[in-house]
């Protein structure tokens, strides 16, 4: 597979499936979890995975800004002809994963507590937190690398690897969610239980071969190794901060939850929560697809190579987001009935909230998929701004702004949608200026 010389098309869809697989694998676990949680131990275990949610977002952060800045790199240089720097990029990044994982880890194993009460856990929801996050927390490194590696298969010409690695790893979560939490009655600690080992097969199978020998990466001592750090953080920091700002999202979303609404409607955005990080996962395995080709098509100076790539992405989130939106519009109630032992609380509520929430599920696509564009192409001041817009100032403030209006409770839900569609105008606006730029 040459990433410069062969087909663009040929190329994208022979890495889209295994990119769009492996990334969404964290996501899946997560969103098995929740039906799994939802029919077994009811609205309050589905409540406590939105409250919980935060955590696996810290993960893909870690991993997204490693993998995703590291591989771009190792991309550009391997593209402009200088493997010894590509390999010298590739080494830095995997000791800042290896660096972030542990802090995280030491974080959340002595702060665990204050860290769900954070994130809106009361004392009702706090024990099945604890329950469902401590077998999590015990293996968040594994969590980490899973999300870290993929883009570094995909450049090395092994995308089926990593749609191996995940399907294993979903298999093995569903067939232990299943055996866990209803046969064994193992509750929330049943369904981490099986979320763990799903990861962790999956980072054996991947691990595997970067440490083997058919792997094209070997570790070298990075001539600036501070620099190293600082242009990985650079190039991935834009598609990274727009997983991290889910926390923020979170936060904002769950006290606003509890003040305008009640655990009901907490419950239904826990289940939306995970279907929004599954699909911002397939969003951004678009962008996977796509990063190798662009990222050394701009190294080897071929403009031609990474617009095309550009227009191919695009498409393939809009399809997925129309699809998905549609499915949202018309069976809401089937979708909720999937996720929640329903009650008569939830189901009053779910189909209104469902429809305006599924409004932001196309925009989404769009911003995700440009956020790693950019990145590729060198521009990663531009995604920075487009990720920090998207995730922390627009959504956050209508979040708390949309609800003083007449909307009332109903401004929580439009403000999502209103947030991503206004960013993603904003960041295809940008698009077309540098396209027609000389």
């Amino acid at each position: 597979m040459d990433l410069v010389k062969d087909d663009v098309g040929k190329l994208f869809f022979k890495l889209l499936i295994p990119s769009i697989g492996g990334a969404a694998v964290v996501a899946a676990y997560s969103f098995v979890d929740t039906i799994a949680i939802g029919q077994g131990v009811g609205p309050n275990g589905t409540a406590a995975c939105a409250v919980f949610l935060p955590v696996f977002t810290i993960a893909d952060f870690i991993g997204i800004l490693c993998g995703t800045g590291g591989s771009i790199l190792y991309g550009k240089a391997k593209g402009s002809g200088q493997p010894e720097k590509a390999n010298a990029y590739f080494t830095g990044s995997m000791l800042l994963v290896l660096l972030g994982a542990l802090a995280a880890w030491i974080l959340l194993f002595f702060f665990q507590t204050p860290l769900y009460r954070l994130f809106g856990a009361d004392d009702a929801l706090l024990p099945y937190v604890k329950e469902y996050g401590g077998m999590i927390a015990a293996a968040l490194p594994s969590f980490v690398l899973v999300v870290c590696l993929p883009p570094f298969l995909n450049l090395d010409g092994v995308p089926n690897l990593v749609l191996l690695a995940a399907v294993a790893g979903a298999v093995l979560n569903m067939l232990g969610d299943w055996i866990f939490v209803f046969p064994l009655n193992m509750g929330m600690f049943g369904a981490a239980l099986a979320t763990v080992l799903g990861s962790l097969i999956q980072l054996v199978i991947m691990g595997g071969y970067v440490l083997g020998r058919r792997s094209s990466y070997h570790f070298v001592k990075p001539h600036k190794l501070t620099t190293a750090f600082r242009k990985t953080v650079t190039y991935g920091f834009g598609t990274a901060f727009s997983s991290l700002a889910v926390i923020a999202t979170t936060f904002a979303a769950n006290n606003q939850i509890m003040k305008y609404a009640d655990t009901a409607a907490l419950a239904v955005y826990g289940m939306l929560g995970t279907v929004t990080a599954l699909l911002t996962h397939i969003y951004a395995g678009t962008g996977q697809a796509a990063s190798p080709i662009v990222s050394s098509g701009f190294g080897a100076g071929k403009p031609e190579r990474y617009w095309e790539s550009y227009r191919l992405g695009i498409r393939v989130n809009l399809f997925i987001g129309v699809v998905i939106t549609a499915v949202c519009m018309l069976v809401p109630g089937a979708i909720t009935a999937l996720f929640i032992k329903v009650t008569p609380e939830v189901m009053e509520i779910a189909p209104m909230i469902l429809r305006i929430y599924a409004v932001s599920f196309l925009p989404l696509g769009i911003s995700s998929f440009l956020c790693v564009y950019l990145q590729s192409i060198m521009r990663a001041k531009p995604a920075a701004v487009i990720a920090v817009m998207r995730g922390l100032i627009v959504n956050c403030t209508l979040l708390y702004l949309l609800p003083l209006t007449p909307l009332g409770a109903a401004g929580i839900w439009t403000a999502f949608a209103a947030a991503e569609v206004l960013v993603a105008v904003i960041a295809l606006l940008y698009l077309h200026r540098i396209k027609r730029s000389p």
